[in-house]
């Protein structure tokens, strides 16, 4: 079993992605159980311009500033670590499991395999009889264990989590809080009810992938419909396919400051040269692909990087930023 932990830094620009710094994790034999081995590896930073206020707090955000590693690379090093291992353990398990999807989802790489998560801030906030999730510094100060390593550390954290871990009943591992079936489902966006004329498609590409006609800026800026203002499109949602490698329908939804929030639809397609191109349009809403969106919106997304893929400068030279402070 692998116990998981990362630090990132918080997504606050156009670019809905909390970016991984840092990816720490220890082997386990079983959940108590010896720590058998480690794993640490900083990442650069290259998708923010700047910190935010958590990341900055970081006690090692210098190693991951200094690192010449970005995240395709460190993912490997961590996918050949695992070496096939899909039980995983985390202190509070969905945030950095999302994070780690979202930034492959960015890099267009395979995420790591994944068949079993156990949340063990949940089952140590309901040994406590704790009525809200406790913080790991209060955990590993609750059991007494010295906290002789620095929290906010990738793999400092996995390593007091999994000696947290020993503490943990059986009865505490099996525990599972119910969960609303509203928090399951991702809120509708309100989107315009104006009406408008039908809206002419526009040609995107040919592009040698189809992540290239969706990161191209004719295919992310869309205009209103009304006015004729440019919106900006920053991640596509799809169904994910049933045999099909690529999906072939994505949705997104942009903003006119005037006329409100419109749907733009992208149909791509594989031209006999091995080329992409994609249609997009703008279109009037209808129940039939309401009902698409909607399935959309709960299946998989595509995160827009910059048409070209440039790299962003590592930080400014004013203040570093930060990853969300979890356990606070």
């Amino acid at each position: 079993m692998i116990v998981l932990d990362l630090e990132w830094n918080r997504s606050y620009d156009k670019k809905p992605l909390d970016e991984i710094l840092q990816i720490g994790a220890v082997r386990v034999e079983e959940i108590g159980g010896p720590i058998v081995d480690t794993f640490s590896v900083f990442i650069r930073p290259t998708v923010h311009k700047r910190f935010d206020p958590g990341a900055r707090k970081l006690p090692e955000l210098q190693a991951s500033v200094q690192s010449t590693v970005e995240f395709p690379v460190a993912l490997e090093q961590f996918r050949a670590w695992c070496g096939g291992e899909t039980a995983f353990a985390a202190w509070g398990g969905g945030d950095d499991f999302k994070a780690l999807r979202q930034n492959c989802e960015y890099w267009n790489i395979p995420p790591v395999p994944v068949e079993t998560v156990c949340d063990l801030q949940t089952a140590f906030s309901y040994l406590v009889g704790a009525g809200q999730q406790v913080a790991l510094w209060r955990a590993v100060e609750y059991c007494g264990i010295p906290d002789i390593f620095d929290f906010h550390n990738a793999l400092c954290d996995a390593m007091y989590t999994a000696v947290v871990a020993r503490w943990i009943t059986p009865e505490a591992l099996a525990y599972r809080p119910e969960r609303r079936e509203k928090s399951r489902r991702l809120p509708s966006p309100r989107l315009s009810k104006l009406s408008f004329s039908k809206q002419p498609r526009r040609k995107v590409g040919p592009q040698p992938t189809p992540e290239g006609v969706l990161n191209a800026r004719a295919g992310r800026q869309p205009a209103c419909p009304i006015c004729g203002r440019m919106g900006s499109v920053s991640r596509w949602s799809f169904v994910r396919p049933k045999g099909k490698t690529v999906p072939l329908v994505y949705y997104a939804v942009f903003r006119c400051q005037e006329h409100g929030r419109f749907l733009c639809r992208m149909t791509l397609s594989l031209r006999e040269d091995g080329t992409w191109v994609g249609r997009r349009s703008v279109p009037a809403i209808t129940p039939e692909l309401a009902r698409e969106f909607e399935a959309a919106r709960q299946g998989g997304t595509h995160v827009c990087r910059s048409e070209g893929g440039k790299k962003r400068k590592s930080r400014p030279t004013g203040k570093p930023s930060a990853a969300a402070d979890r356990n606070a």
